[in-house]
Parts: C-alpha cells; structure tokens; sequence
C-alpha cells in the first residue's frame, strides 16, 4: 500500500538535511583551517608592501623619509594587524596585506595607531 503524500514531513525532512550539511560544510571549513599552511613572511617583492616601504624592523626606517615615524610605532601594535594569530617565529597576519604575515617588529607607512 502506498503512502500519501506529506508536505509536513517532506519540508521537516529537507530542512533537517540543509542543516545537516551546512553544520558538515563548517566543520569541514574549520578542520581546512587548523591544518592551513603558515602564510608566507611579507618581503620587499610584493607590489604592495613596496608602496608602503614595508620592513622586518621598525628601526631601519629612514627617518628623512618618514619623518613622523617613531621607534614605537612596530607592526605589533597597528590595528591592522591580527595578534590572534602570531607564530612562533614573530610574524602575523595584516590586513593590509592579504595571504602573507608581517613581523611584530615591522613597520609600513600604513602604520595606524590602535
């Protein structure tokens, strides 16, 4: 004997699978992100760290240039850059420069204080 149709149960059924493939989907996102490779240290090569004269040291900025800079003024504490998530060798995502880490003790001219 055939069952009639249920248009209860149906949608019950198709919203119980959306959920469970979105919460699948996020877990599968979060496991990609723990086992995501180091980003790469930002260096000189990059289009967009040249525009900014971007440095591993904060201390080897030319002050003639840059005459507003500050021997305090170090990538650590610019609000671009993602703390969370320092290494262990010093270096850090910065929004400014998307896929690569920046060292705490660098410097660029987009240096905004936090």
């Amino acid at each position: 004997m055939e069952r009639p149709f249920n248009p209860g149960k149906s949608r019950r059924f198709a919203l119980k699978a959306m959920a469970g493939a979105l919460l699948g989907a996020g877990a599968a996102r979060l496991g990609l992100a723990a086992a995501a490779p180091q980003l790469p240290h930002l260096t000189d090569r990059n289009p967009a760290a040249a525009s900014l004269e971007y440095t591993d040291d904060t201390g080897t900025v030319d002050a003639r240039k840059f005459p507003e800079h500050t021997a305090d003024q170090r990538c650590a504490n610019c609000k671009y850059f993602e703390p969370a998530a320092v290494s262990a060798d010093a270096y850090a995502p910065c929004r400014l420069y998307p896929g690569n880490a920046v060292s705490v003790n660098g410097w660029c001219a987009g240096y905004a204080s936090r």
